[in-house]
């Protein structure tokens, strides 16, 4: 074969193109994108439920079942419009008295806070609401001139600064204690309150207090039949296997975010809450509410 019939012959044969490397690359990089968007609108998703999580607690200081719901961290948000599926949640569940520990509200919309009334104003038509300060409230009215505890207490809500009533439910005598303060404030304001109201009576104590960290050095002293807080947030983040990856005043992998704890003499339980009020969403961490049934032992 002849040189000129070498070169014709290579003229039909067809190289085909090499594979670009960086071909690979951008479709890993797709997928991985495609894998975060679809668990984000998956996560938003979530965020929009409610989780009813049950807690069965004994008491010989009952004569009678007594149902709670504790609602907690709300920051504004909203189940449906005015948060009708959340009422509705609510009403299905026949409590006797509903326990809201706090931060319903944003500090930083000091005079915004219409849907905190008009979802306290239908729960109080459920059954009673007990509704303890957290930080979102009071710093709002400490440092924004928030009239949210005035506007409440008008419209009939029974709602606690460092303040206790004394009610009977089905049968029992119950000291229901709003405790304000939070482990940094509490020797300054509200340690000579709390100190008198646990020793009044021997009443069935029902404590609702927006911050768990009052049980990690604080309160640990005193037989509080029932402690109700939020403020944790679940953790903000959940892991799986592990649980809450951060909580603001507890931080990395928090011992007390939610959940049902024994701590000395007392029966703790933190609610994850409802809402997040920081530029880090809830992750893992579906809305919750805490119904608590308190029996005799």
């Amino acid at each position: 074969m002849t040189e000129n019939e070498h070169l014709e012959n290579a003229e039909d044969i067809i190289v085909p193109p090499k594979k670009k490397k960086h071909s690979i690359v951008w479709k890993i990089i797709l997928a991985i994108i495609i894998i975060i968007a679809a668990y984000a609108g998956y996560n938003f998703y979530q965020n929009t439920q409610i989780e009813k999580n049950f807690y069965q607690v004994q008491s010989g200081n009952v004569i009678s079942n007594i149902r709670i719901i504790c609602l907690s961290d709300l920051h504004m948000k909203e189940f449906g419009n005015k948060n009708e599926r959340l009422i509705k949640t609510v009403e299905d569940l026949s409590p006797d008295i509903i326990a809201i520990v706090g931060d319903m509200n944003l500090e930083s919309r000091p005079d915004d806070y219409e849907v905190v009334t008009s979802l306290c104003k239908s729960l109080n038509s459920i059954a009673p609401v007990y509704y303890s300060l957290g930080n979102h409230e009071l710093d709002a009215m400490l440092f924004g001139d928030s009239d949210i505890y005035d506007d409440l207490k008008a419209a009939g809500i029974k709602i606690f600064n460092n303040e206790s009533e004394t009610v009977e439910i089905n049968g029992t005598p119950i000291d229901i204690i709003g405790l304000t303060q939070g482990p940094e404030s509490y020797y300054d304001y509200g340690v000579a309150f709390f100190d008198k109201v646990m020793n009044e009576t021997d009443n069935f104590k029902l404590l609702l207090n927006h911050y768990p960290e009052n049980f990690l050095g604080v309160i640990e002293e005193y037989n509080i039949d029932l402690a109700l807080c939020g403020h944790a947030h679940g953790g903000q983040v959940r892991l799986p296997g592990i649980g809450g990856l951060y909580a603001a005043d507890q931080g990395f992998l928090p011992e007390l975010c939610d959940g049902y704890h024994e701590i000395e003499n007392s029966k703790v339980i933190i609610t994850r809450g409802l809402g997040s009020s920081g530029v880090v969403p809830r992750i893992n961490n579906k809305p919750e509410i805490a119904i608590v049934d308190v029996s005799w032992y």
